[in-house]
């Protein structure tokens, strides 16, 4: 955008929001704690959220599949069930059902067994194509998030590039999928869905506007919570003592900012340039000799410096019972284990999927697991 234009738009729109990026300090402060997790079993393929079943088993979803771990390490792992399309969230109810979202059908329960026994497949008319995820409250009530009216799970970063107002929803219904009704509208794809730990209101991350919102579950009311993050909020898991865990898939960047403003500019690289060597965030950025070199790659010796501005990152985020951030792991540029899509405390311990690197990981001890 032209700076005459900047300046037209500042006059003409003097509320607009403009959310410049935090800088990483306070609990965001880096670290590479998140590089020091152990992986858990052999590599998934792109695994996506994980969920812990009635049974004791760690349900997982990657691709069109969803895998049912057992063992210490969760490391034994079998086919539990292969859907019509890719699996994303996932959550276990009280009774033992399993419930996915899965791209372009909606919310489909499974039995113990793995049979499919219940769809939410549209609300208000419309169709639910884009389920990213879902959280099952106390009293059995079920929330779900969808993300876009405009692209599926899988089409995520062509949904941050298009830079389209929000479409997403966050739709709510009974234990039996019925009943089911929109809650909020207009939401930018919003990944992550948590019922608060007193069980009051629904916390919402919306990815594209960096955002963390609070919906009451008895009427209208909403509240933001943390109204600028530094990353991209991805799931959200409830911990102990009314705690929240967040995983981001990935940090923001000045470069990834001003393509998404120059419209032009973006569009044209949308048409002419594959998706994966978009200026855009990455799952997973190793390096590829053909990948857009105005990143800011910074190496010494052949070595990537750990400061160098982020195409891919990690990072998990622990919240108190108001949302602030009271402790972070990174997994920083030279790291390991980055793009985080869920993390889930279980028991004493917390473990997380990193769909960049194909794994799922244990986080290492420290203040958040000893307090929780």
């Amino acid at each position: 955008m032209s700076l005459l234009g900047d300046i037209i738009d500042r006059v003409l729109s003097p509320n607009r929001e403009i959310h410049g990026i935090p800088v990483l300090d306070g609990a965001f402060s880096p670290n590479q704690r998140l590089d020091q997790a152990r992986q858990l079993g052999d590599e998934i393929e792109r695994p996506d959220d994980i969920a812990l079943g009635q049974d004791g088993a760690l349900y997982v979803s990657t691709g069109n599949h969803v895998l049912r771990c057992t063992g210490d390490d969760f490391n034994t792992r079998t086919e539990f069930a292969t859907l019509d399309g890719p699996v994303g969230g996932l959550a276990c109810t009280p009774d033992g059902r399993l419930l996915a979202c899965v791209s372009g059908v909606g919310l489909v329960a499974l039995s113990p067994a793995g049979e499919i026994i219940g769809k939410l497949e549209s609300v208000g008319g419309e169709k639910i194509a884009c389920p990213l995820s879902v959280t099952v409250a106390p009293d059995g009530a079920i929330y779900l998030t969808d993300g876009s009216r405009n692209n599926r799970p899988e089409q995520w970063l062509t949904d941050l590039m298009q830079n389209r107002p929000p479409s997403g929803r966050l739709i709510a219904c009974n234990s039996s999928l019925g009943s089911a009704s929109p809650r909020a509208d207009k939401l930018a794809w919003p990944l992550g869905v948590v019922v608060s730990g007193d069980g009051e209101e629904v916390w919402v991350a919306e990815s594209w506007t960096h955002r963390l919102t609070a919906f009451s579950r008895t009427g209208d009311d909403r509240r933001v919570i943390v109204k600028n993050h530094t990353g991209y909020p991805a799931r959200l898991a409830r911990g102990a003592n009314g705690e929240i865990w967040m995983a981001f898939l990935a940090l923001r960047t000045q470069l990834t900012e001003f393509v998404l403003r120059e419209r032009a500019f973006c569009e044209e690289m949308m048409r002419t340039v594959p998706p994966e060597l978009w200026i855009g965030p990455a799952l997973d950025g190793r390096l590829n000799p053909r990948e857009p070199t105005q990143i800011g790659r910074i190496k010494k010796l052949g070595i990537q410096k750990p400061w160098a501005p982020p195409r891919s990152y990690g990072l998990v985020a622990r919240l108190d019972a108001r949302g602030a951030a009271t402790e972070t792991l990174h997994s920083r540029v030279d790291g390991r284990v980055h793009g985080i899509t869920a993390v889930r405390p279980i028991g004493s311990r917390v473990l997380a999927v990193s769909k960049g690197r194909d794994c799922l990981v244990e986080l290492p001890p420290g203040r958040g697991m000893r307090e929780g």
